[in-house]
């Protein structure tokens, strides 16, 4: 395992080999990122592949066997190996082996680009086929950021915004943390079109919304100043604190997937699952969402 650091400007980020995982995002010397405390919650960033959330009871099927996946699938785990390395990108890859085909069946590559602008993280993912058949997968992003100023005893402690015409939709992780598509759920917004972030808004876990029509994700301070956005074109916008554990968590979630957790009960084939990604020999998948400070 080793870090890689790029900076643009005033803005710096730490990139470890081990799972492609962003480590730290800074600007003006202050960090956004959260650190991955494990009395919370150990992760930072994690990259999901090839599923996002949890296939039905960890058991997926393709052409008439039975595969294992543990939940958001096991690129995270992985050393990827550094491709192009600047001031202010990295390129870093994964190919699939022996190892990763025995639980996932279709070889791949996946390159991950962090690249640096002005006030702005963009993260672009590529995914080929280099199998014969064609391949099914999702991918999904894992950020964590720290709610500005947080105040524990507070009780509003930020907020979110949408950038939605609509009021956003969501699903809620039910048995073995997956969904049940029929049980839709909009979202309760407070007067100013906001979603308040207090002790007990993640008391359901997880918000998987329809991100359709939903372009960025703005975290908001108590005061409600914008802090930072996630940019997105997905089909998955993911909100998750582990509050229901933890009351004094001081970060929070925005994760955009091409992807979603399974749905309850499921046991057709893994092309059929909730939000799937498909491409045919030698074709790539390819999506980009952006941190803006």
């Amino acid at each position: 395992m080793a870090l890689i650091h790029i900076s643009k400007g005033a803005m710096s980020a730490d990139i470890s080999t081990l799972g492609a995982e962003l480590q730290s995002l800074k600007c003006d010397g202050k960090e956004y990122l959260w650190q991955g405390d494990p009395a919370f919650w150990n992760g930072r960033s994690p990259v999901l592949f090839p599923i996002t959330g949890r296939v039905w009871n960890n058991i997926y099927r393709h052409g008439g066997k039975e595969y294992t996946l543990d939940i958001h699938g096991f690129a995270r785990n992985m050393e990827f190996t550094p491709v192009e390395c600047g001031e202010d990108s990295v390129v870093l890859g994964l190919r699939s082996t022996e190892e990763t085909l025995e639980s996932y069946p279709f070889p791949f590559m996946l390159f991950i680009t962090y690249r640096l602008t002005d006030r702005e993280l963009s993260v672009t993912w590529f995914v080929r086929n280099e199998g014969k058949d064609e391949m099914h997968f999702q991918i999904g992003a894992h950020p964590a950021f720290y709610i500005p100023d947080f105040d524990p005893n507070a009780t509003v402690r930020g907020y979110f915004s949408f950038d939605s015409e609509e009021t956003p939709s969501y699903l809620i992780p039910l048995e073995k943390g997956c969904v049940k598509p029929e049980e839709t759920h909009a979202m309760v917004l407070d007067e100013n079109g906001m979603l308040p972030i207090t002790a007990h808004t993640f008391d359901i876990d997880t918000y998987v919304m329809d991100s359709r029509r939903i372009h960025s994700c703005t975290l908001h301070s108590a005061d409600r100043v914008p802090y930072l956005t996630v940019k997105l074109d997905m089909p998955v916008l993911a909100l998750w604190a582990p509050t229901n554990k933890r009351s004094d968590c001081p970060f929070v979630c925005i994760e955009p997937w091409c992807g979603s957790c399974d749905t309850v009960g499921y046991d057709g084939e893994f092309s059929g699952r909730r939000v799937m990604n498909s491409l045919a020999s030698g074709e790539f998948f390819s999506n980009t969402y952006k941190i803006c400070l």
